[in-house]
C-alpha cells in the first residue's frame, strides 16, 4: 500500500498533532493536520495501568480531560471514559483519549509520524510492534532516549530514531546523534536558531533537523522564527498553530501537502 510513496525533505511538523487547531494528541487534531497540509505530525505516548499504549503528552489527566490521576494507575477502560475535548471547546465534548493503533489509523502514508516516547524504555518494544503491524515503519521515527531506542532496534533494526539525548552544545548532540545511529535530532527553540555551522554539521552526518519552536502564541503570530528556521536549513519546523507555519514555509517554496477529500 505504501510502496513508491515519498516522504516530504521539509516542512510544518504538528506539535501534539497540531494544538492550536483542536484538542492536543486527539483524532481530531490529526485530522486537522492532516486536512491543512502538515509535513510531518508529532504526538506523545505513554502506556496505561493495562499496559495500552495512548497519546497523551503529560502523565496525568487533569491538564487535559475531565478526569484526574496519573495515566499509568488508569486502564485503558477507564481512560476511553474521559472527556478529551471539552476543555478546548464545546465542537469537541465527547473527544476521546486515541490509543496509538487509532492515532495511525487516522494518517496518510505520505507523510512523517513523530512518535515521542514519554514513558520509559520498556514502552518501545510495544510502540514498534505496533507500528510494523499497521504498517507504518517506513514512515515512523521515534522521538526518545539512548535506552528506548536500543529497545526498538532489537525489534527493527531500521526503525528511524530521533535522538533526544541533548548535549552540552548542539556539535556534541549531533555526535551523540551520529554515535547512536539517529536519523534526526531535535533542536529546542531555548538555544535560539541554529547557526549555519550546526545546520552543515547535522546535514553532512545524514541527519535531518527538527526544531521544537517557541510555544508562544505571539511568537508564533508573527512568524518570525519560523521564518529564520526554513532560511537557516531547518528541515522540519514543530509548530502548534500549522496553518500560521504554512504560510510562512510557502514563502521558502514549501508547499502544503495536498489532499482531495
Amino acid at each position: 500500500m505504501s510502496v513508491g510513496i515519498s516522504l516530504p525533505d521539509c516542512g510544518v511538523a504538528a506539535h501534539r498533532g497540531g494544538a492550536a487547531h483542536a484538542p492536543e494528541n486527539t483524532c481530531s487534531s490529526l485530522r486537522e493536520a492532516v486536512r491543512l497540509g502538515a509535513h510531518q505530525v508529532e504526538f506523545d505516548l505513554r502506556r496505561s495501568a493495562d499496559a495500552a499504549v495512548v497519546v497523551i503528552h503529560d502523565p496525568r489527566v487533569d491538564r487535559t480531560s475531565d478526569g484526574r490521576g496519573a495515566v499509568s494507575n488508569l486502564t485503558l477502560e477507564q481512560l476511553r471514559k474521559l472527556d478529551a475535548g471539552a476543555y478546548f471547546g464545546s465542537d469537541f465534548v465527547g473527544e476521546r483519549i486515541p490509543t496509538l493503533e487509532e492515532a495511525l489509523d487516522e494518517l496518510p502514508f505520505d507523510i512523517w509520524i513523530n512518535l515521542q516516547i514519554k514513558s520509559g524504555e520498556d514502552i518501545a518494544t510495544q510502540v514498534v510492534e505496533t507500528v510494523i503491524r499497521r504498517g507504518r515503519l517506513q514512515q515512523c521515527v521515534l522521538a526518545c532516549g539512548n535506552a528506548a531506542g536500543r529497545e526498538a532496534r532489537r525489534v527493527a533494526p531500521e526503525v528511524m530514531l530521533c535522538n533526544l539525548v541533548r548535549q552540552r552544545s548542539r556539535l556534541d548532540y549531533i555526535a551523540h546523534a551520529v554515535e547512536s545511529g539517529s536519523q534526526f535530532v531535535q533542536f529546542h527553540h531555548l538555544r535560539g536558531v541554529p547557526s549555519e555551522r550546526e545546520v552543515k554539521r547535522a546535514h553532512d552526518a545524514g541527519l535531518r533537523i527538527n526544531f521544537f519552536c517557541t510555544p508562544d502564541a505571539e511568537a508564533a503570530a508573527q512568524g518570525e522564527e519560523v521564518d529564520a528556521l526554513f532560511t537557516a536549513g531547518v528541515d522540519f519546523v514543530l509548530v502548534d498553530d500549522v496553518t500560521r507555519a504554512l504560510a510562512v514555509a510557502s514563502r521558502h517554496g514549501i508547499s502544503a501537502v495536498q489532499r482531495c477529500f
